[in-house]
């Protein structure tokens, strides 16, 4: 889903009849999140095609955890694997299909707390989907779960 900044800064920041403060009660912080939720430019994960059966999901985030990418030479497939099996079940899966990638900056004014890292949204065996972050060290990181 492509959108021009001028479309994003256009789109009204409140749904019709809101004020100051937003969130007074649960049903304002639906309503407004109803309303953010209808913007052309934003994109959900279970929209994403090919994630999951029914395009169905949602992401959840991890704290990173250290996994390695190994790749068997000659037949071109990829396997994420996890040192420790830790919540989840599987420790090994092959890598599917690459859905989505991105770049993520964030605090890039604050050398200690600065990220720069690219992000790939990966299809694994098993029917699994995960984010996987590869950091400017060289290291991979599982971030994200999408069910």
């Amino acid at each position: 889903m492509e959108a021009t900044v001028s479309e994003i800064h256009d789109y009204p920041l409140r749904p019709p009849g809101f004020a100051e403060p937003l969130f007074p009660t649960p049903d304002s912080r639906r309503e407004v999140a109803k309303h953010l939720a209808c913007a052309p430019w934003l994109s959900r994960a279970s929209e994403l095609p090919g994630l999951t059966r029914g395009g169905v999901g949602s992401t959840a985030r991890l704290r990173a955890e250290r996994v390695e990418l190994k790749r068997q030479p000659g037949s071109g497939i990829v396997e994420v694997v996890r040192p420790r099996a830790g919540r989840c079940s599987w420790r090994r899966r092959r890598v599917v299909e690459v859905v989505a990638r991105w770049r993520e900056v964030r605090l890039w004014w604050d050398e200690d707390a600065s990220v720069d890292r690219r992000l790939f949204r990966v299809v694994v065996s098993g029917g699994g989907t995960v984010d996987l972050a590869l950091e400017r060290t060289g290291r991979w990181f599982l971030v994200g779960v999408v069910d």
